[in-house]
């Protein structure tokens, strides 16, 4: 059965009515529900005190320097090659490595390429440093405290890459700058306060999910939705101006005009809105295989990327996910089979599973082709289901998240050896490409 797109209804909840009862209050009673509050007032402005003069405050670095033992690579030039991820990692760690240990407990936070570039002595290296201190201290003072750690650990530790220490230069820049360097790195989750967004931070179809904790965790989720019929599926944002879905969407109506998408964690009211110029399926699709079911949309004006909406990445075409492998699938879908949708975002922790095993017998039976991949749990319950078809299942590697799979087909929602089956993102990297350039 293919998840079909539905129409937005509201959902009715009971009111509940308490019945008021009246106190009596003697004296004795009165003076020690007096000396109560006291004490919780009391205490309460401790706890305040104690938090205001201990409070952390989010500082950010501009990172640059050389690494001599290495050389360049043209894809280290493409921030989505394998190359540059994997060699980007490396820098991370062992950044990471350097300051956890020695900048005290709790005071990195994270660090993050931005770009490599080729150097005639090895590859230059632009990255964000992010550290919480008290807001007592000053950039200044823990700009020199970082580069003194660096110094350190460069004259006494055995480090896997050489930075040539007269290259680094570090720049204490504000919130906003520091946003709109990592908006040149895909797949990045904030919180409104500009910190990073763990990936542990998400453990739970979104059947026997949880709704989406906070703005900004599932940043690039969209809903497309036809004007006058409201949310009919999901999509992800993959640039500042085209989506990835499903081509199963458009089944009944390809009219660009006739389509909106928006985003945000909730359908009403959105974070942010735009109209659509231009739907282009796959060549093909066969709605009766449900064979090449992706497709892409393209909006009439640029996103502004910001913590609200951001760009997921794309994976290198030879990534591969092995069986059992957490993945995540978030959208607005309906919780029980043929129910309404929902009006706030939903995600659900799921987990691959093999080719070979949805292809016996008592699962699919030998309907999964190589451009599909399924994602579930084989005695069923965590689902996706109706309206969260075309939407996203990422895939986190070191806190970059990217999208592995389109919300496409599957038999009801959440039954025992029916998971779900989403278009395999990495089967169509040639065709995202020769249709964006993305």
């Amino acid at each position: 059965m293919m998840y079909a797109p539905v129409e937005f209804s509201e959902v009715d909840y009971p009111r509940v009515k308490y019945q008021r009862r009246q106190q009596f209050w003697n004296p004795i009673r009165l003076a020690l529900f007096t000396l109560a509050i006291v004490a919780i007032i009391g205490i309460a402005i401790g706890i305040v005190t104690h938090f205001v003069v201990k409070d952390d405050k989010s500082f950010y670095y501009f990172a640059s320097f050389k690494i001599t033992n290495i050389k360049y690579k043209e894809k280290y030039g493409i921030r989505n090659s394998r190359e540059f991820t994997e060699r980007s990692h490396q820098i991370e760690r062992m950044i990471s490595r350097i300051f956890q240990h020695s900048s005290g407990k709790g005071r990195f936070i994270k660090s993050h390429v931005t770009k490599l570039s080729p150097d005639k002595n090895g590859v230059n290296v632009l990255m964000v440093l992010m550290f919480r201190y008290p807001s007592t201290d000053s950039a200044e003072r823990i700009k020199k405290k970082v580069e003194m750690i660096l110094y350190q650990s460069l004259k006494t530790k055995q480090l896997p890459l050489t930075i040539n220490k007269p290259s680094f230069t570090l720049t204490s820049i504000d919130s906003k700058k520091m946003r709109n360097l990592l908006n040149s790195r895909c797949g990045i989750r904030m919180t409104s306060s500009n910190m990073l967004l763990p990936a542990s931070s998400s453990t739970e179809r979104i059947v026997q999910g949880r709704e989406t904790a906070m703005e900004g965790e599932w940043p690039w989720q969209a809903s497309l939705q036809l004007i006058g019929s409201g949310h009919q599926c999901g999509a992800s944002l993959i640039s500042n101006t085209w989506l990835l879905t499903a081509a199963h969407c458009f089944r009944k109506n390809k009219d660009p005009r006739q389509w909106i998408a928006t985003f945000g964690t909730t359908i009403t009211p959105p974070a942010m809105k735009r109209s659509v110029e231009k739907i282009i399926l796959h060549e093909k699709y066969h709605k009766e295989t449900n064979e090449n079911d992706i497709a892409l949309v393209q909006l009439t004006t640029q996103i502004k990327f910001s913590n609200v909406v951001q760009r997921v990445c794309l994976p290198d075409s030879s990534i591969k996910l092995p069986p059992k492998t957490s993945v995540f699938v978030t959208g607005f879908g309906s919780v029980i089979d043929d129910g309404p949708i929902q009006n706030k975002l939903r995600q659900a922790r799921v987990e691959t599973i093999s080719t070979d095993v949805c292809n016996r017998t008592d699962v699919y039976d030998g309907l999964i082709t190589p451009g599909m991949l399924c994602a579930g749990f084989m005695d069923g319950k965590v689902d996706a289901c109706k309206g969260d078809s075309g939407g996203p299942l990422v895939y986190d590697n070191h806190d970059i998240w990217y999208l592995v799979g389109i919300v496409s087909w599957g038999q009801s929602c959440g039954l025992p050896k029916k998971p779900g089956v989403y278009t395999r993102v990495t089967q169509y990297r040639d065709w995202i490409a020769s249709k964006t350039g993305i």
